[in-house]
């Protein structure tokens, strides 16, 4: 637990006291800060999220193609508490697991498809059953939607042709791998109209799921992934203009089902982990109105929402391996988004763990004005609570980011005397590492080789065999025998050659 202070025993209340010195004025002025302490209801749910975890960033940024197979079959295997991702929709409403809206950074799509909508369409419409009149009518509406390169104007089916790693290599020479790039065509292999790449994919939410799960892509013979598609029963015999006219936001034709059942293999190289998933709705504008109800459903057909399948355990570690997937604490959701916290907590209604994200400047809809100030932050943390938060998110400065700095050490202990969480991003160097470990109680990363080191390297990291950190603000596992680091953290080269790459 948190130490004992006048900050944390009279939250409501301005301590008057003579101090000497900026430093000691300073916390008195934080003390005089109002900030509500989380509800009792809200706390047990805030403790389904383990002390110090690590959020392995997109998989990772440094070692590997972003939110691909890759990174994350390498942050389960360095150990990561949870794969963080954030969340795209497709046109057919497939949930991706993805960053960008925009897929030009991370894949091929400019030189697959163009700025057009993609040629191979119209043979995708024929070959669901739809005649040909009805196919180019079709064409012809989703071209008044359409956008190039953003993730809503394509099929699933679409999007798995492109390459989303060769990118990466060509961004981060120091960190290419071949296993990241497009392999060549082996023989017999063709390349037909919508045939899938052999590559790093578009990820969905149940390929994030499924590597958390120690399993991997299910690929044919020649490399490629095995994902079949057909038509929903429930479209069986309707018009595409009928699918259309019933389409969600007037531009979602959810009439393609994927068989994800059969989309995955044990992964031969999976040692035992199991991490949970931490996933951020984007802004509401880009993806549709019911998004957090779809995620939910996603979940519970999953087993992944505890709102709807009971915790397989209770215990974050188990045998020296990461074992929070199985835990109440399984699923964080996150979000920088006003509208999507409020959505969320409609539908979750704060029962699973949720972080409110923070980046100046702030929103319009949050009374304060600033993060900056002790008064804005305070009124931040005041209607995060009331919309459904357990933990905040703040950004944190140093390169190679340069983000700004919303974790000084006065707003991570305005956020730990509510009764919060802090979960700062993202750490890429030690020296960010110690400048915000003390206030911090989780860490999004995009280097877990590097934070989980620094953890293990301070005490801070629950030792092989021990039982798990446990209560908020715990700021030691108090290891009396420290395990050697190599034990816990393996090397992370070795580890991407161990996994193929």
């Amino acid at each position: 637990m948190e130490k004992t202070s006048f900050f944390s025993r009279a939250p409501f209340v301005c301590v008057v006291r003579a101090f000497s010195g900026c430093a000691a004025f300073m916390l008195l002025c934080v003390s005089c800060v109002r900030v509500p302490v989380l509800s009792p209801e809200m706390q047990a749910v805030r403790d389904y999220v383990p002390a110090n975890a690590v959020m392995a960033h997109r998989g990772s940024t440094y070692w590997a193609p972003e939110e691909t197979e890759s990174a994350w079959r390498w942050a389960r295997e360095m150990g990561a508490d949870y794969l963080e991702s954030d969340l795209q929709c497709t046109k057919d409403g497939v949930i991706l697991a993805n960053h960008d809206e925009n897929l030009k950074r991370t894949t091929d799509i400019e030189e697959v498809f163009g700025e057009g909508i993609p040629a191979g369409r119209l043979d995708f419409y024929l070959s669901l059953g739809f005649g040909l009149s009805d196919a180019l009518e079709q064409l012809s509406r989703d071209s008044a939607t359409f956008k190039p390169y953003y993730a809503a104007s394509y099929y699933y089916a679409e999007l798995l042709q492109l390459d989303a790693g060769s990118w990466f290599n060509a961004a981060r020479p120091d960190q290419a791998r071949p296993g990241f790039g497009q392999p060549a065509i082996l023989p017999g292999c063709g390349a037909p109209v919508l045939s899938y790449s052999a590559g790093q994919y578009v990820s969905a939410l149940q390929d994030q799921i499924a590597y958390a799960e120690g399993r991997m892509l299910a690929r044919d013979a020649c490399g490629r992934r095995i994902l079949p598609y057909c038509l929903k029963p429930s479209c069986e015999g309707l018009s595409l203009a009928e699918i259309a006219a019933g389409a969600a936001d007037g531009k979602y034709m959810e009439m393609v089902e994927y068989d994800f059942g059969g989309a995955y293999v044990t992964d031969p190289e999976d040692s035992g982990h199991r991490p949970g998933i931490y996933i951020e709705f984007k802004e509401p504008e880009v993806n549709p109105s019911d998004m957090e109800q779809r995620v939910y459903d996603i979940l519970a057909a999953a087993g992944w929402n505890i709102l709807t399948s009971p915790a397989e355990s209770e215990d974050y570690y188990v045998d020296g391996r990461v074992n929070v997937g199985r835990t109440r604490g399984k699923v964080i959701l996150q979000t920088f988004s006003t509208e999507s916290l409020r959505r969320a907590f409609s539908v979750f209604g704060g029962q699973i763990p949720m972080c409110f994200l923070i980046w100046e400047p702030c929103p319009s809809d949050i009374p304060g004005g600033s993060f900056g100030t002790r008064r804005g932050f305070a009124a931040m943390i005041r209607w995060a609570q009331e919309n459904g938060a357990h933990i905040i998110g703040p950004s944190i400065g140093g390169a190679p980011n340069d983000y700004f700095e919303l974790d000084h050490p006065w707003q991570a202990r305005l956020t730990r005397r509510a009764g919060m969480l802090n979960h700062p991003y993202s750490f890429d160097t030690e020296a960010q590492m110690a400048a915000h470990a003390a206030g911090a109680d989780g860490f999004f990363t995009n280097r877990s080789d590097l934070t989980l080191n620094y953890l293990v390297d301070h005490g801070l990291r629950p030792c092989v065999g021990t039982s798990p950190c446990t209560g908020p603000y715990r700021t030691s596992c108090s290891c009396p025998d420290v395990s050697p680091r190599v034990s816990l953290v393996p090397d992370p080269v070795e580890t991407l050659i161990r996994l193929g790459y």
